[in-house]
């Protein structure tokens, strides 16, 4: 009976000793951020709003250096037009109301184009005040936050 019960305690022991190992073995830290990691490891689920916080604030700034270059290219057409616009005024027939007219059509489209681009700005800046709000966001709950490899590598095969 003591042989028995010695012998379970040594099967008991080594499933335990077998299993913290794995758990040991599992548990690798990963951190976002360059910082020192600090404070508790991040639930997965956590983990998970983590990732998708970080992957929008990538994604978000790709398509903002893209929609600022475009408006970039749009600012400048719209200021070589305005000089282009003021030397046809220096250079206007007066006498000719055909010429006058025409030039005053180009400037209400100009200035139609330069409102629309103003629309257009004013929704960038939108934007980009969201992608200030979730760069924080980020920041605050996940840069320099430890994590489980393991449950990163769960999440990217969608368990």
């Amino acid at each position: 009976m003591i042989l028995r019960t010695a012998a379970c305690l040594l099967t008991l022991v080594a499933a335990l000793g077998g299993a913290l190992a794995a758990n040991n073995e599992k548990l690798r830290i990963g951190a976002f951020g360059s910082g020192k990691a600090s404070g508790p490891l991040l639930t997965r689920n956590e983990l998970r709003d983590c990732l998708a916080l970080e992957t929008r604030v990538v994604d978000a700034n790709a398509g903002a250096a893209r929609e600022r270059e475009q408006l970039e290219k749009e600012k400048a057409e719209l200021l070589r037009s305005g000089d282009a616009l003021k030397a046809d005024v220096e250079t206007l027939d007066r006498s000719n109301a055909e010429a006058i007219e025409a030039l005053l059509a180009r400037e209400r489209a100009r200035n139609a184009a330069i409102e629309a681009f103003q629309a257009r700005t004013d929704a960038f800046n939108a934007r980009v005040g969201e992608i200030d709000t979730d760069r924080a966001a980020f920041k605050q709950r996940c840069d320099n936050r430890r994590f489980d490899q393991g449950d990163l590598e769960a999440l990217r095969k969608g368990r």
